[in-house]
């Protein structure tokens, strides 16, 4: 599991309990194997821990289904007990990036988005401030790359690299051509997850071992 710009959101609730899959601020709800988890799946006769326990156990099973097939961070939204309850039982407790805390079972999907997209750009980044200033002073001209296809081209190339990128800057397209000399194609398969070549050179740096610190928009443009 690596952190990425796509990774889970689990809403942890005594009532229900929904799984997100998350592209940046997008949220698309997961109505499947066993989402949303309701409640009354806990075992009869239980009260109190034991049975936040069990119905967070019932969610970690259903979530291990998602994460065998696509490993990625996840961030838990719910009120401290239900956290609680699920930190004590579930299996998956390495791949936790972030908390978000309340209980936010009837929160629209877009606005938790714009909840949690914050939570996990911290988990990626490191410090703006820092970063900013090392571009800025420390770096040799030869060891930085602008704009979008000579990042492309420098990404991977070496390890821990630093990638700054402007919050809202988008490209639509995909990487292609030789891993070493990557060229942006604008086209995209309709059947991919990722149609942003951002977020595939956002990958590639994370991959490699790198950090990508995102700054606001027009924080770049002398660049």
């Amino acid at each position: 599991m690596h952190l990425s710009t796509h990774y889970y959101v689990l809403s942890l609730s005594t009532t229900a309990n929904a799984l997100f899959e998350a592209f940046r601020d997008s949220l698309i709800a997961v109505v499947n194997q066993g989402f949303p988890v309701m409640a009354d799946v806990a075992t009869p006769g239980l009260s109190g821990d034991d049975r936040l326990q069990d119905l967070a156990r019932a969610v970690d099973r259903h979530f291990a289904h998602y994460y065998a097939l696509a490993p990625m961070g996840l961030i838990l939204v719910g009120d401290d007990e239900m956290q609680s309850a699920f930190d004590a039982v579930t299996v998956h407790g390495s791949a936790v990036i972030g908390r978000i805390h309340g209980n936010h079972v009837a929160t629209p999907a877009n606005t938790l988005g714009q909840m949690v997209w914050p939570v996990v750009k911290e988990a990626m980044s490191g410090v703006l401030d820092s970063a900013m200033r090392e571009l800025g002073t420390r770096l040799e001209p030869g060891r930085k790359a602008a704009g979008i296809h000579a990042v492309a081209r420098a990404a991977g190339r070496a390890m821990n690299d630093t990638l700054l990128l402007e919050d809202d800057y988008h490209m639509r397209g995909s990487l292609g051509g030789m891993p070493d000399s990557p060229v942006i194609i604008p086209e995209v398969d309709v059947r991919e997850t990722i149609d942003d070549v951002v977020d595939e050179v956002i990958e590639r740096v994370l991959r490699y071992g790198g950090r990508v610190v995102f700054t606001p928009s027009g924080a770049l443009s002398e660049y």
